[in-house]
């Protein structure tokens, strides 16, 4: 079975903050059964009043250990393979991208497939969604992201807020993915999708990584269980070809019990079997949705 997991935050635990034993490791990634995981180049706690690009750099030095380790590098998630884990870079938070049209070109180079315009911290491109504002993307934030599109490099709204989000799909030409995200009709919080997100990303092909992060899952504690509740919600508004996987290990600080560390993958697919989802289905929340959406993003 492909296996595919859409955000973690794992560069920035080695890189800058030193953390020797991260929860993603070929160890962990090959007992659960991986075969594509996505960490992300993340512009760090502050935005622009910290300092994102050096951050950045300290993120790719950590994934080049990871490369020298044995991890391989894909470029397209059509080189994902069965229980061989691969990893894919993404861009959580565009400051490294005001400089100019040239460094996405740069980043896309290097192997990122895609890239979150704003976090939580309001930048040249977009506001983000726990800012509560109604404005959309800018000028800026336009012209990047068609830029982005061209380069065949999708756009993540995870972080972003609804207007942002709306202008993607008004102003673009490529369905955006959320690759970190829950549902807010199970858990009220700025940082999950609304009913009516969740079916506008539906109807248009987008993608949806649901976050294993208690707090965007219950709002308290939680367990595996909850994870494939929101999975399944998903589904029953007509997603099951538009949604997966985006765990967010090493950027949470408390998991769901009984989804401790990526060795325990495995049990997510047993558990949607144990909800009657069909064995095809299973294969396509795990890994295929994801293999999908990149086609459409590409076809652009």
């Amino acid at each position: 079975m492909i296996l595919c997991d859409t955000h973690a935050d794992t560069l920035f635990e080695m890189g800058v903050k030193g953390n020797r034993s991260p929860l993603i490791t070929a160890a962990s990634l090959l007992a659960g059964g991986l075969s594509l995981q996505v960490l992300a180049l993340w512009s760090g706690p502050d935005g622009n009043a910290g300092e994102p690009e050096l951050i950045v750099q300290r993120e790719l030095n950590a994934f080049e250990t990871l490369l020298q380790e044995g991890l391989p590098q894909v470029r397209n998630p059509r080189e994902a393979m069965e229980g061989k884990p691969a990893l894919m870079l993404s861009i959580e938070g565009c400051e490294v991208f005001e400089s100019g049209l040239d460094a996405v070109d740069r980043y896309a180079e290097r192997g990122v497939r895609m890239a979150a315009l704003v976090w939580n911290h309001e930048n040249k491109f977009a506001k983000p969604a726990k800012s509560g504002s109604r404005e959309g993307l800018s000028e800026d934030g336009l012209s990047v992201a068609l830029h982005m599109q061209r380069l065949h490099m999708a756009v993540d709204v995870s972080h972003l807020n609804e207007q942002g989000f709306l202008d993607l799909f008004l102003k673009t030409k490529a369905p955006p993915l959320a690759s970190h995200s829950c549902c807010d009709a199970l858990c009220p919080h700025f940082r999950n999708l609304t009913d009516e997100q969740i079916r506008i990303m539906i109807r248009n092909g987008g993608y949806i990584g649901v976050n294993f992060y208690p707090l965007f899952l219950t709002g308290g504690a939680a367990d595996i269980g909850d994870v494939v509740n929101h999975i399944d919600h998903i589904c029953q508004l007509g997603g099951s070809k538009h949604v997966g996987f985006g765990s967010d290990f090493d950027g949470i600080e408390v998991t769901p019990d009984g989804l401790a560390s990526p060795a325990d993958f495995p049990k997510l697919p047993e558990l949607l079997r144990n909800r009657g989802y069909r064995d095809k289905d299973v294969e396509a929340i795990a890994g295929l949705n994801l293999l999908a959406y990149f086609d459409r993003v590409d076809a652009v």
